[in-house]
């Protein structure tokens, strides 16, 4: 076992907030003159690590210009001590050394053996036995180049020989990662047949992590790592098993959740929620819908009753990073490509797949139906009201079955997206020229009839993410200040919007954030001593972006717009012209193909090349069919807010 020893200074990165902590435990280490000669590893590792707190530019604030000078100095001088005591390692006493380091200083220990290329006097055995000894060290070798380089095949017996080198792979090409650690580097004799090999070894094991095995199943194929379709039914049948053994023996501990959707004679309001034992409880009014039964209020329940849009008319059923909860974010495996849902995204999913299943029926009652609804909206509504194209087109199905009705839905449902696209290039529908375009429109390449109708952040603005982050990070701790402690406040911008904050309350650790917001203008400190945003208008519309990863440009007021405008000018927003937003473009794809997302639910190529579910299983057929209508019905609100703005712009009017 390597020794433990807390008291050492340990680099963890230019943003951990406990630098200041490591620093004055180096302070006795600083003050004393460089040793002639060095005979402990642990002390060398040491001076590497405060080397690299000098290397970023962190420094106490307590030193003063004369100590700061002299630890410069010293510091200066630490890479050649540690150079000269590197490069007395071999395979005499590699080992000896290596056993010898701190718990805490493995990381380092590797590091350096990787940066002074020590792989040059230690052998292939000699490395074999210390990674057998310690078998944990091969996620930490395989950050190393020169590491990986040097002993290939050693790593790659390794790999082959312990069925846990599964998740290593897809470690390196699948899961995602929180935290940006160092990536690791698999040795380029290792094959894709060998590779292909690792991840069926793993499936056929004794210890498997459900987690992992349905990233297999969802696994993209690329040019370096590819599963074939036996290998992938492996993963699909073991997670299938396991699935149904851990809730057969009750070991699956999850959050359960649940949803019911009812229309109601004589309640007082058109819509009510409630939960109750982790249920959602929405009731709806049926007299309201039996008494306003044209077709064009049929269709505006989508938004108005059950909420499909926000009040920006942005989708509400999108799923984006402020609805995953805290651990959601950074507990839990999931792949780079995947969807994100959790659980908010998942109970809306229920929720929206209940209404619309509910309302179906209702809208039976009544003699028309959901397809009606389409129809009429987009054939003859959108005209009478927005000068749409006169010849439009979207068909019923007559099928009776949900099968059946899927398969008629989708081809209506891309024409209808393809119309559109022509009609906002052409000014009208040719269906001349849309039936020579034989290939299916992509979700984000369908444009809008408006400029600048989506606002986005500039994600390449470095300064102004890591400004957002301060102001609206759950995990930062600016909103962590006396007297508001225990008020509970989310993030920094939720303080700042109800109290008045003095800076002179924050800690020393804390004032660096602060400093950094005023040295880039969002914040001043007035001669009070209080904090006051500089550009109030300017934080509520990233605060917007932050929350939502989109901003509709023409439902903000006139002030909004104008502000935008100007930091678009100055490469804080972007604007795009489509029809849908990049979030909304994604709900499409999750839903519709794996384009975008391993984990996509794939309907449209599902039914497309015959590889759904089998005839009798009709309860999936019957969820697909109403997935669809939902994108359909969203569609259709998207199509009416756009064709609604450029109406309005046009007479100079403010859209709803």
């Amino acid at each position: 076992m390597h020794p433990v020893d807390s008291s050492r200074v340990v680099f963890f990165s230019i943003h951990d907030m406990g630098g200041t902590t490591q620093l004055r435990k180096g302070e006795a280490v600083l003050k004393h003159p460089i040793k002639s000669e060095y005979t402990d590893v642990n002390e060398v590792i040491e001076l590497f690590n405060i080397k690299k707190y000098f290397d970023a530019g962190l420094f106490l604030s307590t030193w003063s210009s004369d100590e700061l000078q002299l630890f410069q100095e010293r510091v200066s001088c630490y890479g050649q001590v540690i150079g000269r005591f590197i490069s007395c390692l071999d395979d005499t006493n590699i080992k000896s050394f290596f056993n010898a380091t701190n718990h805490n200083y493995i990381s380092s220990f590797w590091e350096l053996f990787n940066s002074q290329n020590v792989a040059k006097r230690v052998s292939n055995s000699v490395f074999q036995r210390i990674l057998l000894q310690e078998p944990y060290l091969i996620k930490t070798v395989l950050t190393h180049p020169n590491v990986v380089s040097k002993y290939g095949l050693v790593l790659k017996d390794f790999l082959m020989a312990n069925p846990k080198s599964g998740e290593i792979l897809l470690l390196i090409y699948e899961i995602d990662d929180p935290y940006n650690r160092n990536k690791m580097l698999l040795p380029k004799c290792l094959t894709i047949e060998d590779k292909e090999f690792l991840i069926s070894n793993y499936l056929s094991s004794s210890d498997v992590n459900l987690s992992y095995v349905k990233i297999i199943r969802n696994l993209k194929n690329r040019g370096d790592f590819k599963i074939s379709d036996k290998t992938r039914l492996q993963a699909k049948r073991l997670y299938t098993k396991e699935t149904e053994r851990l809730q057969q023996g009750n070991e699956l501990h999850n959050y359960t959740y649940g949803v019911s959707i009812s229309f109601e004679e004589n309640i007082a309001n058109n819509k009510h929620g409630s939960m109750d034992n982790n249920v959602l409880y929405y009731s709806y009014s049926l007299d309201y819908v039996t008494n306003n039964t044209d077709l064009y209020t049929l269709f505006s329940n989508f938004k108005y009753l059950f909420e499909y849009l926000d009040h920006q008319n942005r989708i509400s059923l999108v799923s984006n990073e402020k609805n995953l909860g805290i651990f959601e974010r950074i507990m839990g495996v999931s792949a780079q490509n995947e969807y994100r849902g959790g659980i908010a995204f998942s109970v809306s999913e229920m929720t929206s797949q209940a209404q619309i299943a509910t309302y179906s029926k209702v809208v039976n009652k009544l003699g028309t139906s959901l397809e009606d609804i389409v129809h009429y909206v987009f054939e003859e509504s959108f005209r009478e009201k927005y000068n749409f194209a006169d010849n439009s087109k979207f068909s019923i199905p007559t099928a009776k079955t949900f099968l059946e009705k899927v398969r008629l839905l989708a081809p209506e449902f891309e024409s209808a997206l393809k119309q559109f696209k022509i009609f906002v290039e052409e000014g009208h529908i040719d269906f001349e020229l849309l039936q020579i375009s034989s290939s299916p429109s992509s979700i984000g390449d369908i444009p809008s009839l408006n400029e600048d109708k989506y606002i986005y952040l500039n994600n390449n603005n470095n300064i102004l993410l890591q400004c957002l982050n301060l102001f609206f990070s759950d995990q930062r701790s600016l909103n962590y200040v006396e007297p508001f402690k225990e008020k509970g406040y989310s993030n920094f911008f939720d303080l700042l919007e109800k109290e008045k904050v003095k800076s002179s309350n924050y800690e020393e650790y804390q004032q660096p954030e602060l400093n950094y917001l005023i040295d880039n203008g969002f914040i001043i400190i007035d001669e009070n001593d209080f904090i006051i945003v500089t550009n109030p208008i300017r934080l509520i519309i990233l605060s917007d972006l932050h929350d939502n990863d989109v901003g509709s440009y023409y439902h903000y007021p006139l002030e909004y717009r104008q502000e935008a405008q100007r930091m678009a000018a100055e490469g804080i927003v972007q604007f795009e012209k489509t029809l849908f937003s990049k979030p909304e473009q994604s709900y499409f794809n999750y839903c519709l193909n794996k384009s975008e997302f391993t984990n996509g639910l794939d309907l449209r190529n599902s039914y497309l090349h015959g590889t759904q579910a089998s005839h009798d299983e009709t309860n999936v057929h019957g969820n697909a069919y109403f997935t669809y209508l939902k994108l359909i019905f969203l569609a259709l609100l998207k199509i009416e807010d756009d064709l609604n703005i450029n109406t309005s712009m046009k007479s100079m009017t403010t859209p709803y």
